[in-house]
């Protein structure tokens, strides 16, 4: 393995193990020392690459950034059914977040270093919707949802399904849940949009 690709792997690690951090005690709580006793080495590395906790945590959220744009494109260009999307996509959503845990953007609004983070972070989610919404647009042209349906109102739909699923991920309610179980309950939601925007 060549150096340059060596000191690539390790930056990889300061920033999955910065995610894995900020996710769990958000970003004023954590300390460039928790990530570098994480990782078992000095705060050297920390600093010769990101300069800062801002800078590491800027590279955080790009990681984030780049993981949710690759799989919400993933499931995009697979161009299933419109029913199917909205269960992939919700499934994906929840489980991305849980995965990254609730903390990752504790105080984004309100500590201004961040500001310039929470702009990135509104793109990102504004972005995402524009896709689900664009998605809504091409199944309405392929005749999968109604036309007298308001494209915005099912993108919303996506929305209000994915966050009572989040909430009771993240409050423990879905314990002991396989992810088929948990499809199986998001079908069963889907299946009232379904009669409802469906032809």
């Amino acid at each position: 393995m060549s150096t340059q690709s060596n000191e690539s792997n390790k930056v990889m690690d300061l920033i999955k193990k910065a995610v894995e951090i900020f996710s769990i005690k958000g970003y004023e709580a954590t300390s460039l020392s928790d990530i570098a006793g994480a990782l078992g080495i000095s705060r050297g590395p920390i600093y010769y690459h990101f300069k800062d906790k801002y800078g590491l945590y800027k590279a955080a959220f790009e990681y984030f950034d780049n993981d949710v744009r690759e799989s919400h494109a993933k499931i995009v260009a697979q161009d299933k059914h419109i029913i199917n999307f909205m269960e992939d996509v919700i499934y994906d959503c929840a489980e991305r977040n849980t995965r990254f845990g609730p903390n990752l953007f504790f105080g984004i609004d309100t500590i201004e270093e961040l500001y310039p983070i929470k702009e990135m972070y509104d793109k990102l989610n504004k972005d995402i919707y524009q896709e689900k919404l664009d998605y809504v647009y091409r199944s309405m042209e392929k005749g999968e949802v109604r036309r007298s349906i308001d494209p915005k109102q099912i993108a919303d739909l996506i929305y209000l399904i994915y966050l009572g699923l989040l909430n009771s991920l993240q409050t423990n309610m879905l314990v002991g849940y396989s992810e088929n179980e948990i499809r199986n309950l998001i079908r069963v939601l889907l299946s009232g949009i379904e009669r409802y925007c469906c032809d």
